[in-house]
């Protein structure tokens, strides 16, 4: 079965409450094998606040 489909596990969400904030929320995806679009649905269903990327200008 593809990660995509399969449940989050408590330590899945434990591990996403710990990498939340430390690092942009393509790579929190990247570590925990999910998309982008999933971990911040989770994040937002947990209430757990995701770094997001911005680009700098100037």
């Amino acid at each position: 079965m593809a990660r995509w489909k399969q449940s989050w596990s408590d330590d899945d969400i434990k591990k996403l409450r710990a990498l939340a904030g430390t690092m942009p929320v393509t790579m929190i995806a990247k570590e925990l094998g999910r998309t982008t679009g999933t971990v911040l649905a989770k994040a937002v269903e947990q209430n757990i606040s995701i770094m997001h990327r911005t680009d700098e200008v100037g």
